[in-house]
């Protein structure tokens, strides 16, 4: 995940999908009547979504831009390329953390994120940061995360190969934490509702994208797949192949014919991706709910 620029060129599923969603909700997302908006997005990667398809919505007023994620290689990225881009910044964050930074508390407007969420756990813990990312005064979010790939079972496949199993002992902690869910829209609604959210929308998408021959599928392969760094650079080509094989195991593939005399290989991904937008309410209408809810037979209320 750290080779920022090859992520760059190979996002195109993330970047499809962040433009799809983003032209439905730009209207439903909360702007400030001032246009002093502050946004937060998490998991921005080398910020190409962020800036391609975010920044282009925010009024020109805007307060300040933050991108974040967990990997530094992908933050230094993400500055050097929007440097010139005024109020904007990227900085190290883990959503999953037990406690955000102090300086990030009740900053933010909005916060989004696009193909991150699936790579955290502890969902429960990332969504309690979003809500206190979010101003005291109110703010909303949207979250697009995978719920289901095939490539979470590719990966079981090969860890449960001897030649890969040593570095790959840890399968599960990249697995969306949805991804065996019987429900995985009722679950998340269930952590929005615990973390304070009050307005929700939550959706389960289901998606089909095509890699257009076998190289741009390794190349993503080699773009997003964690396990790769551990391996022997020697060893990368074949474990790509190996990767190959079982998506074309799974009846993954399909030959169309590119003319006469040559065959075109195709590999369809199905996915599922939850697709999330809820709202912080103001901290005085919070407190005045709980006020409320500890009232003991007052007349209208209980």
């Amino acid at each position: 995940m750290n080779l920022a620029s090859l992520y760059q060129r190979a996002n195109e599923v993330q970047r499809h999908d962040a433009k799809l969603i983003l032209s439905e909700y730009a209207s439903i997302l909360q702007w400030r009547s001032d246009g002093q908006d502050s946004l937060l997005d998490v998991g921005s990667g080398p910020g190409n979504v962020l800036m391609d398809f975010v920044h282009p919505l925010l009024p020109k007023s805007f307060e300040q831009l933050v991108g974040t994620d967990v990997s530094m290689q992908m933050v230094r990225y993400a500055n050097k390329c929007y440097e010139r881009y005024a109020r904007t910044q990227f900085q190290v964050l883990d959503i999953g953390c037990e406690e955000l930074p102090e300086q990030l508390k009740g900053r933010f407007d909005h916060v989004t994120s696009f193909y991150c969420l699936h790579w955290v756990q502890n969902l429960r813990a990332a969504l309690r940061n979003i809500y206190n990312l979010l101003r005291g005064e109110g703010g909303d979010t949207l979250l697009v995360f995978l719920a289901t790939n095939p490539i979470y079972e590719v990966y079981k496949v090969l860890q449960s190969d001897a030649k890969w199993a040593s570095y790959m002992q840890d399968v599960d902690q990249f697995i969306s934490p949805l991804h065996y869910s019987t429900d995985p829209v009722k679950q998340f609604e269930e952590l929005l509702n615990e973390a304070g959210f009050v307005y929700k929308n939550v959706e389960l998408r289901s998606e089909v994208f095509v890699y257009e021959g076998v190289q741009t599928l390794k190349d993503n392969v080699k773009a997003i797949c964690p396990f790769l760094e551990r391996i022997p650079m020697a060893q990368h080509e074949e474990f790509l192949n190996d990767f190959v094989d079982i998506v074309i195991s799974m009846n993954l593939k399909q030959d169309t014919k590119a003319n006469a005399e040559h065959s075109q290989e195709r590999f369809i991904s199905p996915y599922k991706l939850i697709v999330a937008y809820a709202r912080k309410s103001p901290d005085y209408l919070q407190n005045v709910i709980s006020d409320l809810g500890n009232v003991k037979n007052v007349k209208g209320v209980m």
